[in-house]
């Protein structure tokens, strides 16, 4: 979901559902149960924000919490959870999961151990504090910690946007809040989107045994598969924690395909994280003092490294960069780099316990790492923080991006008709779709493709010359076949009229940046617009319009942005599911116009795009 301080309305919680049949335990304080757990699972549902809302205006942390009713706790296996809910006004309570099935939505009927009323769950000191309650109250073993929420990968997780800030905990203030608890943790689980990434599971490697993350965005419900990973534990609460580790991995996996939504999870073994970090280093050092002027390689490179619309624009897959600089004609020849990528392989296969993803022909390495390709998308004071610094990745990045903005390659426009065709580059799917711009395009001789379903396949080749832009428009020929998708409607910017660089477009985007799919021209005059499209499969995607006033290409301040409030809840989280065949009508957008930096997405350049996986 778009996260608060993107939105142009302010959050307004439209209706109240109480979280009901709770059974609050005598006296609010509870008691741990007589004797030692085997496990003890430590779940921090933060729902103080969009998610509460996310699954047909039902509850996303809670539906996780019933999946845990569905087990229950025994005496081996005590689960504990600390959940906040908008729904409730932002109060926070801790649970006792015990078993229960066939709940409504937004119910449970665990016991209450402690009601705290209003907290801010962003801040470390309300992690801090549960996870001592649950740890002197449920002693164990073993101990998972579970956090459910919004994440950011490196920038941080859980967002309180009733009782804080709206601003994500960091993950230095992660660890800290871990290490002020006193407790070292087996396995730490992130039900949270992008958590996935190297810099990650370096930060929580001296407080946790093993990390569990996905790469990508999650699905808007749950998959966190709970019943199926703790009924194992139940069934066998000697498990080892890798063995969970792993178990928990295929359940989100299974509970991915069950519900028709692409997933990835890994399980991190932290133990192996100060020697993939020191092989990452070389391999960074490698590149800047052996790599000569083969920057091009070290950019075409991260370009062929896959992107899906459940990715960050700024992460990428840390395994398939280094396989795809092996793959470059000079740099792959270098003995230095090719030993080092090797051994960076190596210890990124050594650390990652297993990996999976449902997603069509593609493979992940387990972690991503932040791979910026513009200043905007570079915090470098925050990054700087993390304790990721002691590599020289750091470093590196400096040097990839004053070279990617250094104007070294060929430019190319790319336009069809009819918009939204795939274009494909030098036989690489690159994910973009017209009207798209490819950027710093090695010189020398290229194929362009397009492709669309229900036209005839197009193919150049293209002879280009560094510094030069060139500009491609081509007409598809039709050969039938398809499902076609139309929605239309209106764009309104009360008080403003529409300029001519004003588009429709479907934002596929599970994050706060904004990703343009199918941009439409609207009509200025009459802000009318017509998405047509052919589409083999369900997609989840936001319905927005854009008016890029002063034509930069960018959302800028004074430009017009708005969403279709499907909902009428005057909230940006009407995320739709689009079938194939669906006919959408009077769709109205209202645009709002941007009044500081940041709104639209930090100064996101929309029109920039890595290579997209469908």
């Amino acid at each position: 979901m778009k996260a608060l301080k993107y939105l142009i309305v302010p959050l307004v919680v439209a209706s109240v559902v109480f979280v009901a049949c709770q059974k609050e335990e005598e006296g609010g304080e509870g008691g741990g149960p007589t004797g030692r757990a085997r496990w003890t699972i430590i779940g921090y549902l933060d729902g103080n924000n969009n998610l509460d809302i996310s699954q047909n205006n039902t509850s996303y942390v809670i539906a996780d919490a019933q999946d845990m009713e569905a087990v229950g706790s025994t005496n081996n296996v005590q689960i504990i959870i600390a959940l906040g809910s908008l729904k409730t006004g932002g109060v926070v309570k801790y649970y006792h999961i015990e078993h229960f099935e066939n709940e409504l939505p937004d119910s449970l009927s665990s016991p209450v151990l402690r009601n705290l009323g209003s907290k801010d769950m962003s801040d470390p000191a309300t992690l801090t504090e549960f996870i001592q309650y649950a740890v002197q109250h449920y002693p164990a073993d073993h101990y998972l910690l579970l956090i459910d929420d919004h994440g950011g990968g490196w920038r941080g997780c859980c967002v309180d946007e009733q009782n804080g800030a709206g601003d994500l905990m960091s993950m230095p203030e992660l660890r800290q809040a871990i290490e002020e608890a006193n407790v070292h943790f087996d396995i730490i689980l992130f039900h949270a989107c992008l958590m996935g990434q190297v810099e990650v599971a370096y930060e929580l490697k001296d407080v946790a045994d093993y990390v569990v993350a996905s790469e990508f965005t999650m699905p808007m419900l749950s998959v966190l598969g709970a019943q199926e990973w703790l009924g194992a534990l139940v069934d066998t609460p000697n498990m080892s924690a890798r063995d969970l580790a792993s178990r928990i991995v295929e359940a989100v996996y299974n509970s991915g395909q069950h519900q028709q939504k692409y997933v990835h999870m890994a399980a991190i073994d932290l133990s192996k994280m100060d020697a993939l970090a020191s092989k990452l280093s070389t391999f960074a050092n490698r590149l800047l003092d052996s790599g000569g002027d083969h920057w091009d390689e070290i950019i075409h490179a991260w370009g062929q490294t896959h992107y899906t619309q459940y990715d960050d624009p700024a992460f990428v897959d840390l395994r398939e960069y280094v396989k795809n600089v092996k793959l470059e004609p000079n740099l792959g020849q270098i003995p230095v780099i090719r030993d080092a990528a090797d051994q960076l392989i190596d210890a990124i296969n050594d650390a990652v316990v297993i990996t999976m993803t449902n997603v069509p022909g593609l493979t992940r390495g387990g972690m991503t790492i932040h791979f910026p390709y513009e200043e905007a998308q570079y915090d470098s004071a925050n990054y700087a923080r993390l304790r990721f610094r002691a590599t020289n990745w750091i470093g590196f990045l400096r040097q990839f991006l004053d070279h990617v903005g250094g104007g070294g390659g060929a430019t190319i426009h790319i336009n069809s008709n009819p918009q939204g065709a795939t274009i494909w580059y030098d036989g690489q799917n690159t994910g973009a779709t017209t009207p798209a711009t490819l950027e710093n395009v090695p010189e020398g001789q290229h194929t362009i493709g397009l492709r669309l379903e229900g036209y005839i396949p197009w193919d150049t080749t293209l002879t280009v010359q560094a510094g030069q832009t060139y500009n491609i428009n081509v007409t598809l020929t039709p050969q039938g076949g398809g499902n076609q998708v139309t929605i239309s409607g209106t764009v309104i910017w009360p008080g403003h009229n529409l300029s001519n660089n004003c588009i429709a477009f479907l934002d596929t985007s599970h994050t706060q940046y904004i990703y343009i799919y199918q941009p439409t021209q609207v009509d200025p005059t009459t802000g009318q617009f017509t998405i047509t499209f052919t589409l083999d499969h369900p997609i989840e995607a936001y319905i927005e319009a854009w008016d890029d006033v002063d034509g930069n290409g960018q959302g800028s301040v004074g430009d017009g942005l708005g969403w279709y409030d499907a909902n009428n809840n005057g909230q940006w989280d009407d995320m739709l599911v689009i079938n194939p065949g669906d006919q959408l009508t009077d769709v109205v957008i209202y645009l709002q116009e941007i009044t500081q930096k940041g709104e639209a997405g930090s100064g996101q350049n929309f029109k920039k795009f890595k290579n997209k996986d469908k």
